[in-house]
């Protein structure tokens, strides 16, 4: 019996782990997109597709998700559909398709995986958001503003390392996430200081009086306007923030890029559409990294998610977050010069405003590591979450 298996377990029980995992993991997309979405397998199976077809419709029924399609290469396939098929990496279980006890147990042990299943939680016009918590009640709260229009697969990194000493929640953007079954729903409203109350009323829905505020690219500019909208957020901590500053400080050519390209798909649902079908073709995916393809990919994966992608992003980028660097709370503003998407000087330039404000310019690290919550970030991340909560508990 290998190592580490119990008795009574099943060898290939670890495999069908993985795959109900990644099959949950992948869920925003599948939910969101045209039925049924296709996937490849990453090896063989010995009965062809069918038999790899007959895997996925007893795994993804057993979890709830929208039935998929198999089909033998990922050359035709667009881009969505090529990052789910590399996120399965579909093969062949050692011990063939799993029935009865043992396929419930998997799908009962994935859909409790950290971190849990979403609550929904009304934003302040009635707008359901979907929301993420962990660690222990009563707990030091952190609400975690992730980069707009992403999974909440994205930010579970920051949320397992922090939720250990500190309750911690996230959610995702409104508007541009369906529920199970759900749809999307209207799109009440997409300005940056809607977004900055939608954290507040996630606070809200959780039962928080106050919280730091962490901010990772665009989610930066969502937690400097809910910090100056409200004295509920205690302190901040921005990540590789994407700022609109005027003047103040220069922007990537990505930066530069994707304002162009949000302002074009807002301009209506036609003009969405005519740029979806440009970046279906799978050279879009060649650049991002496989492992969270499919959540950088997800606001892209349909025309009806671009446009409101165009909306809600398109605001947080052109947005002058001048205004908002007022709030008198702690912050720690963190950047690295490799950071080639936010620019670093926009960060340098919110520091400096900031009245009580630290900026640490770190020498590695681009952009997309910010999200992997690395042992350095943590440390920073943990070091300055003690020192503002000790400050408050002498100030009380």
């Amino acid at each position: 019996m290998p190592a580490g298996t119990a008795a009574g377990a099943v060898p290939e029980t670890g495999a069908l782990d993985a795959l109900a995992r990644a099959l949950l993991d992948t869920a925003s997309l599948t939910r969101v997109m045209p039925e049924p979405v296709r996937v490849a397998p990453a090896a063989p199976f010995p009965g062809g597709t069918s038999s790899a077809r007959a895997l996925l419709d007893r795994v993804t029924g057993a979890l709830g998700l929208p039935e998929l399609a198999v089909v033998p290469e990922t050359g035709p396939l667009p881009a969505a559909e090529l990052a789910v098929s590399r996120r399965l990496a579909l093969r062949p279980p050692p011990g063939g398709t799993p029935a009865g006890d043992r396929l419930i147990d998997v799908a009962r042990r994935a859909l409790a995986a950290f971190p849990g299943r979403p609550v929904v939680v009304p934003a302040h016009d009635g707008t359901p958001l979907r929301c993420w918590a962990a660690g222990p009640e009563g707990a030091p709260a952190v609400a975690v503003a992730s980069a707009c229009g992403m999974p909440a697969g994205l930010a579970v990194k920051w949320m397992a390392a922090l939720s250990s000493t500190h309750r911690v929640v996230t959610w995702e953007s409104r508007g541009l996430f369906a529920g199970d079954g759900s749809g999307l729903g209207e799109l009440k409203g997409h300005g940056l200081d809607v977004q900055g109350d939608d954290l507040l009323a996630v606070l809200d829905g959780f039962g928080m009086s106050e919280a730091h505020a962490m901010g990772l690219c665009g989610g930066a500019a969502i937690a400097l306007s809910a910090a100056a909208r409200s004295e509920r957020i205690t302190s901040l901590s921005l990540w590789h923030g994407d700022y609109e500053l005027g003047s103040g400080a220069p922007k990537t050519a990505h930066q530069r890029d994707m304002e162009s390209l949000l302002a074009m798909a807002a301009r209506g649902r036609r003009q969405a559409a005519g740029m979806h079908r440009l970046m279906s073709r799978p050279p879009t995916l060649e650049a991002l990294r496989p492992d969270i393809a499919h959540y950088l990919i997800h606001p892209y994966a349909t025309p009806e998610l671009l446009y409101r992608y165009g909306l809600l992003n398109g605001a947080i980028m052109s947005t002058d977050c001048r205004p908002l660097l007022t709030t008198g709370r702690p912050a720690l503003v963190v950047t690295s010069a490799k950071d080639s998407t936010a620019h670093p000087a926009g960060s340098a330039y919110v520091a400096a405003h900031l009245p009580r404000a630290e900026l640490r310019t770190l020498p590695e690290g681009d952009h997309l590591t910010a999200f992997d919550a690395g042992s350095e970030l943590v440390g920073l991340a943990r070091q300055f979450l003690y020192a503002v909560t000790t400050e408050d508990r002498k100030g009380t």
